[in-house]
């Protein structure tokens, strides 16, 4: 049976499928088409138990809401409404509507509210930087929209954020306009509205407020969606809240209680967080702006007129330079509260993470921030020399293969990755381990303390923090070694790579070094020839010829030694780069590098369980001095589980591996250039080597040939038997040059010495080869022996021509 003012289960197509929350007046359900399988939420009046609660001003409210959703509000973060189909559909609603009043039918945001995302155990501390930069970017835009549009919402919590699913991530929308109210000069509401954790002071205790009150729920959400906690004494009754609230200077952006009732003033962030230092730092001082307590200066900052030629820095996008003048000061101020946080969204924060001490580093990078200046960054943050920093780039960065001299950091940023480093940095000077053995663990001061005083009761939000701690402690020990193996094997494959890509380098290097080799082989043939076909009979009259060949033998066989010395040096060079490359493909099968990311080495599914427990026995205020002893045991099984896995053989050999691949593939690569250097030496020794033989073969035919003039000059071959003696071993040299007596003198070459040369025609001829024609007995006929002397000299031509061509 349907109760009164209830809505029905099914209307035509659309079903009723769950309720999804309540609002102070207001409930939302789910509705779903079954036809199109669109999803609707709607959202009613909420139906009191005794009607006559039911005033004028809860109906004002609630059709408020309607009309700013309905006819005036469009803004990407905030909900919108949807035009649902049938009209029917909606006019069976309102016969269930309390009052007659209207319905408000608004997009179904599945993922929940960033309450239920805040009470996820994972988030006790605070959500990860990037859902942090996304609900502040949200709330901004929402925020700053409504007040371009006069319009003050005044209940901004964590309820009233809800996630709406888009692509593979989510939109934070505002909603729930219920209180929202049009501010203008003359109209202050000063009535108590919204939520007390999340309300500014001035709400409690003036009789006017304007729109710098969601300034105020704006800071108290960001600083708890970073912490996870309240900034101040979120457990403490109001009275003693706005006591202590009033008392902080404008600096101060959080107050603590501990166990003995003493309180802390804050003027920074919480150390457990999720969030890099350099946000972390940037924010501290916007909210010094959103948790100012007078709501004159909250959001503001004093006036200062931008110097001559120098554009204004001080709009917003809001209200553009407004200037606001306080009736009781002077000095006018600027709005900032909406600029400032868009100037912190919109730096580009490089993050980076020591392997070596297991520390996360970041820096705000900009265009003209140098490789050195990171390096020095590093320096000052590590103690790492500047000399010996390496940066390693993890998979995800496909931009850059590795990180050169002329590498920008601004162009190593990725947006939207905060989820692990952008950049992994080494210790190059490290020879035992790339992470330090003895590495300390950061233990949270709350755990210390608790640690160094076991039977203390601790009071409910003490014990409510120290739960807390523990398990961003232990959760982030876990995250701290897979980042450890995740770094690791990013140096390997980065170490894997850089050796692959030498493969081709040395492969050229040997071809060059065996070119080189085959070079001083045919250089080689090249004199034994010239010294035994010079030397035949020992008939060439020649002082210096001995000598000369003597040079010769002993320069091309110390050139032998030395480039064999080469090639085997060469041939060492690939074996040893062959294994190295082997063992460092062997290296990253490591078992500890595979499904590293869905090990739980912390047992925190474990640690989840018990943080459930101690929180339920908080809440139902059962607790007593042993509540935190479960807690304290699971710290106390991590730092033992902690030295185990860092002191681990396989983990340590692992380390030692990859660092003796790197040292013995750095000695490869000295002895790879010293060997690249030698190359290039012999190549042009060969060569000198080369041109020096045949300038001294030339020199030498030369001699003998002048000679052979003097004497023809001189009468003293007239019976030919003479010259016999000194030109036969020519024809024996090179017989294949010996030329048929029949054949006409008229096809002899004519050679003209100093004039250019005119090859030999068939100058090998044909005909078998007979051994007694070599012999000529009636003495050399000189036109022959010239001829045969320009052959000699085209051959040696094209010998020294083929080597110098294989040495380029």
């Amino acid at each position: 049976m349907i109760k009164p003012f209830e809505d029905p289960p099914l209307i035509g197509d659309w079903c009723r499928e769950k309720r999804l929350g309540n609002g102070g007046f207001g409930v939302v359900t789910l509705w779903k088409n079954k036809q199109t399988q669109q999803t609707v939420a709607i959202k009613k009046f909420h139906i009191l138990l005794d009607r006559s609660e039911i005033t004028e001003k809860h109906c004002e409210r609630w059709r408020n809401e309607v009309k700013l959703m309905t006819e005036t509000v469009q803004n990407e973060n905030i909900v919108r409404t949807v035009n649902v189909q049938p009209v029917t559909f909606i006019q069976e609603l309102l016969r269930s509507s309390a009052n007659g009043l209207p319905v408000l039918c608004m997009e179904y945001c599945e993922g929940g509210d960033l309450r239920r995302v805040l009470n996820r155990v994972e988030n006790c501390s605070g959500l990860r930087e990037q859902d942090v930069r996304d609900v502040l970017r949200s709330l901004r835009n929402a925020v700053a929209y409504l007040h371009s549009l006069k319009i003050t919402h005044r209940d901004i919590k964590p309820e009233n954020l809800v996630l709406k699913q888009h692509g593979d991530r989510f939109i934070y929308k505002l909603t729930d306009l219920g209180y929202a109210k049009a501010l203008d000069k003359q109209s202050l509401n000063a009535s108590l509205v919204g939520t007390v954790e999340y309300i500014a002071p001035d709400l409690i205790y003036c009789d006017r407020y304007n729109c710098s009150v969601d300034y105020w729920s704006m800071g108290v959400i960001g600083f708890e969606i970073i912490t996870g906690v309240r900034p101040f004494i979120p457990h403490a009754p109001i009275t003693r809240w706005m006591m202590h609230v009033q008392q902080k200077k404008s600096a101060d952006i959080a107050i603590t209680e501990d166990n003995r009732e003493n309180y802390t003033y804050h003027t920074e962030i919480f150390a457990e967080n999720h969030v890099s230092d350099c946000l972390r730092k940037q924010l501290e001082k916007w909210f010094t702006l959103a948790l100012e307590w007078n709501p004159k200066q909250r959001g503001y900052v004093p006036y200062t007129a931008p110097s001559k030629g120098e554009p204004s820095s001080s709009g917003e996008n809001s209200a553009k330079a407004v200037r606001i003048v306080d009736e009781k000061q002077s000095a006018s101020t600027v709005l900032k509260i909406f600029s400032l946080l868009d100037q912190i969204l919109e730096q580009r924060v490089l993050v980076l993470f020591s392997l070596y001490d297991c520390r996360w580093i970041d820096l705000e990078v900009t265009p003209e921030t140098s490789l050195a200046t990171l390096r020095d960054y590093v320096y000052q943050a590590t103690g790492i020399p500047v000399d010996e920093i390496d940066f390693i780039l993890p998979l995800e960065q496909k931009r850059e293969p590795r990180v050169e001299n002329d590498t920008r950091p601004y162009d190593l940023y990725l947006p939207d990755f905060y989820g692990k480093p952008m950049v992994y940095v080494v210790h190059r000077g490290a020879r035992e381990s790339i992470v330090q053995r003895d590495l300390k663990p950061r233990i949270p001061n709350s755990i210390t303390d608790v640690f160094q005083n076991i039977k203390i009761k601790l009071k409910p939000h003490m014990l409510r923090q120290f739960v807390a701690n523990s398990y961003y402690f232990i959760a982030r020990e876990q995250r701290l070694y897979v980042l450890v193996l995740d770094g690791v094997r990013n140096y390997g494959l980065t170490l894997n790579d850089s050796i692959a890509r030498r493969k081709d380098e040395i492969g050229r290097m040997n071809k060059v070094v065996y070119a080189i080799l085959g070079g001083v082989e045919y250089h080689k043939l090249t004199v034994h020839h010239a010294r035994d076909a010079l030397n035949a009979a020992k008939r060439i009259p020649s002082a210096s010829f001995v000598s000369a060949t003597e040079q010769w033998t002993e320069k091309c066989t110390r050139m032998e030694t030395n480039v064999r010395k080469l090639a085997e040096m060469a041939d060492k060079i690939s074996r040893r780069y062959e294994s190295v490359l082997k063992r460092s493909r062997d290296a990253l099968r490591h078992t500890l590098l595979h499904e590293y990311e869905q090990q739980d080495y912390f047992g925190l599914k474990n640690v989840e369980g018990r943080y459930e427990q101690t929180r339920a026995r908080i809440l139902e205020k059962i607790t007593n001095e042993r509540t935190h002893m479960d807690m304290s045991q699971a710290v106390y099984e991590c730092l033992k589980r902690r030295d185990v896995l860092l002191r681990d053989p396989g983990f340590q050999e692992l380390q030692r591996q990859l660092l003796d691949i790197r040292h013995e593939m750095q000695e490869i690569e000295k002895v790879m250039e010293k060997v690249i250097e030698l190359t290039e030496k012999y190549k042009r020794e060969l060569a000198r080597l080369t041109l020096e033989h045949q300038d001294e073969v030339w020199k030498l035919l030369f001699s003998i040939d002048n000679s052979h003039q003097t004497a023809t000059s001189n009468g003293e071959l007239s019976n030919g038997t003479n010259g016999a003696s000194c030109f036969v071993d020519f024809d024996d040299m090179t017989p294949v040059f010996a030329f048929n007596r029949t054949r006409p003198n008229t096809s002899k070459p004519k050679f003209l010495v100093g004039g250019p040369m005119t090859p030999l025609q068939s100058s090998v001829s044909n005909e078998s080869f007979e051994s007694n024609r070599a012999c000529v007995n009636d003495g050399p006929d000189v036109d022959d022996l010239i001829a045969a002397n320009d052959t000699l000299i085209n051959t040696t031509n094209d010998l020294l021509s083929n080597s110098l061509l294989m040495l380029k």
